[in-house]
């Protein structure tokens, strides 16, 4: 008499197991990636879609701006309080200041736009714009970025500095 193989194989649960576990890792992926949505360029300040449809014209600007003018940044490493940006822009064939620049300056972090600091210009002296004081709260990376347009024409900048605040 032949015996009954009794065996079970659990291949079939497996298999299962497996396809289940790859749909849950799916579904958890899509909320992720929901709950943080990609932020704008910050190094061009402005969204992913002005960016793709105009990033031949922003980079012949800011070739045509670097060839006219020399952009100087002045900044210490940021502390607790008081910190504070300068700028100044000369004309590279004349050697003088330049006084009518539009500005866009923003302090952030690389990581998340969650603490982003808009100072405003505040006055033109001494052949240097300054820009308000503003208080760091984050020890830590952070960027400085800057565009200035004088007319048709952009530049963009992006330096990084440090912030000790305890």
């Amino acid at each position: 008499m032949q015996e009954k193989n009794n065996k079970k194989s659990f291949w079939p649960y497996g298999i299962i197991i497996s396809i289940l576990l790859v749909a849950i890792a799916c579904i958890i992926n899509v909320k992720i990636a929901l709950e943080h949505p990609v932020e704008y360029d910050t190094y061009f300040l402005s969204n992913k879609q002005e960016l793709d449809s105009d990033i031949n014209d922003l980079l012949a600007s800011q070739e045509m701006f670097n060839a006219k003018y020399t952009v100087d940044v002045s900044y210490e490493k940021f502390e607790k309080m008081n910190n504070e940006i300068k700028v100044s822009i000369i004309n590279k064939h004349t050697k003088k200041p330049i006084e009518n620049v539009n500005f866009e300056l923003l302090i952030t972090r690389p990581d998340t736009s969650a603490f982003d600091i808009k100072p405003k210009f505040v006055k033109f002296i001494n052949n240097e714009y300054t820009f308000e004081t503003f208080n760091i709260n984050k020890k830590g990376r952070w960027q400085i970025l800057f565009k200035a347009s004088i007319g048709e024409l952009s530049s963009f900048i992006k330096l990084e500095t440090y912030s000790s605040v305890n």
